[in-house]
């Protein structure tokens, strides 16, 4: 049952109120939710919804990929498998099971994040006390043992190796270490296989002390469920922990890109007559620049718009796009390291006109940023004045669907709100993103967009780029350096050449 997760890519952010407090509801007919902090800092949020007879307890921590040294990648992943394996009151992964099948559970997990960590599972609502207090002995009671130790080391490995050949993990990495160079350790859950198996088990209770402490968690429970039984339970289950401070994560934070990044990664499994490209900026960090975050979200929906004038640009600009439902442009919210993305796929066409696939690319790249600057210049008049009131209420709309599933709401949206995210963001939620103006839109397509570094990555078929006889000649004439298995890692290059 237990994964590994990509932080997911949502528009939102939890706020953090006084005790007690309960956070309005955006619109009539959506769940409330209610927060208070215990006097050992621990947050509890609780979202009501009786839709159906089910309690999903969720307990999550800041920390994962962001919290993470050179000498300790993976080992947040590594800690998360050992929490399974049992604790003072279920002693083995046997027990520890069982107690979640008498508990009647339907859907149960973990997961290790860029940024938080989070486990979770789904009870009949009459057994809401039993599944707050079976977190309590998972996370405050853990026991680790050698052998245990060793196996999950095999585990977790044999999952690192799955990303270090799976393609996608390849590009992904290969650009994102690069654009985050001085520490790319932060940006990915994995690590060198010899980090995780040469973890100890005084390294896990360095985690354990660091960061499974009150001031660094969360217990968010959605479901058919009163705020005051839960804080009661909380209360219950949790009061008397105790622990240090809260750890301070992502910091100093990541920089500004490097200039020149452009890579070509030659893929042996990619399809036959297209190449995909993407492009990346650096763009705002909720921790540190949160009301931009607002207005990025707003830019990265109009130009998402299936119909609207930045796809119909660049289906016209003859540079030999796919198709604009493969046109994508976003800003993923992170509490450090935020990004501008935009992808795009490329028909791979004998008849070019004598124009590289690489060279295509560059002038999609130029072709974008040409757009972006007059983006800048006069956003209402590109996109049109009503464009920007029909995004806002879409966006809050997006969030709403989101509250609809309690499952999903507490494990996928609140838990990532909650570790990520400004405090403040979902108490004024609506009225946030109400408040942006093109002059909002305009000033963050200036800081972040017109006329900043780029990085490039451009992903094309094995066979079909090493047959173009101009591939070698354009690598070198524009600047792409080959991104391939044994050197996409920041392992592999780091202190060396990039």
């Amino acid at each position: 049952m237990r994964k590994a997760r990509a932080t997911v890519l949502i528009v939102a952010a939890l706020a953090v109120a006084g005790a007690g407090t309960v956070l309005a509801a955006p619109r009539a007919g959506s769940a409330a939710l209610s927060r208070e902090r215990l006097t050992n800092g621990l947050e509890v949020v609780v979202a009501e919804n009786d839709a159906v007879p089910l309690a999903t307890v969720c307990v999550v921590f800041r920390g994962g990929a962001a919290a993470q040294k050179p000498e300790t990648a993976g080992l947040f992943h590594l800690y998360e498998h050992m929490l399974f394996d049992g604790n003072e009151k279920y002693p083995t992964q046997a027990d520890f099971t069982a107690a979640i099948n008498r508990l009647g559970s339907p859907g149960w997990n973990g997961a290790t994040g860029r940024e938080f960590i989070e486990y979770y599972l789904t009870v009949p609502a009459d057994k809401l006390a039993e599944g707050v207090e079976f977190w309590s002995w998972a996370v405050r009671k853990p026991v680790f043992e050698a052998g245990k130790l060793e196996r999950e080391k095999r585990v977790v490995i044999s999952e690192i190796r799955g990303y270090h050949v799976d393609p996608d993990h390849v590009a992904d990495e290969g650009l994102e270490s690069r654009i985050f160079a001085d520490y790319p350790e932060r940006k990915n859950i994995d690590g060198p296989e010899e980090t995780v198996q040469g973890a100890t088990i005084a390294q896990l209770e360095e985690i354990r002390a660091g960061y499974y402490i009150p001031r660094n968690m969360a217990l968010i429970v959605g479901g058919d469920v009163k705020a005051a039984e839960v804080f009661a339970l909380a209360r219950k289950f949790f009061g008397d922990w105790t622990g240090g401070p809260a750890p301070v994560i992502g910091r100093p934070p990541q920089g500004k890109f490097p200039q020149g990044i452009r890579l070509v990664y030659p893929d042996d499994q990619y399809y036959q007559g297209i190449a995909q490209s993407e492009i990346r900026w650096r763009g705002p960090d909720a921790a540190l620049q949160p009301a931009d975050t607002y207005a990025a979200d707003v830019l990265s929906f109009l130009l998402s718009s299936p119909a609207g004038r930045f796809k119909s640009e660049l289906m016209k600009s003859g540079l030999g796009l796919y198709d604009p439902e493969y046109i994508g442009f976003g800003s993923p919210l992170t509490r450090d390291g935020g990004e501008f993305r935009f992808s795009a796929i490329l028909r791979v066409d004998p008849a070019d006109g004598g124009v590289s696939v690489l060279g295509r690319n560059e002038a999609l790249r130029k072709f974008v940023d040409a757009q972006l600057t007059r983006i800048a210049a006069d956003p209402s008049a590109y996109f049109g004045a009503e464009a920007l009131g029909k995004a806002v209420e879409k966006i809050i709309d997006r969030n709403l669907i989101s509250a609809e599933v309690a499952s999903s709401y507490v494990t996928s949206t609140l838990a990532f709100w909650w570790a990520v995210a400004d405090p403040g963001r979902i108490l004024g939620y609506e009225a946030n993103y109400r408040r942006i103006g093109w002059a909002d839109v305009a000033g963050v397509a200036k800081r972040y967009l017109e006329g900043a570094p780029s990085a490039t990555l451009l992903r094309i078929r094995e066979d079909a780029y090493r047959s173009d006889v101009r591939s070698a000649q354009d690598e070198a004439e524009l600047g792409y350096a080959e991104l391939r298995k044994d050197n996409a890692f920041w392992w592999q290059w780091k202190g060396a050449t990039k």
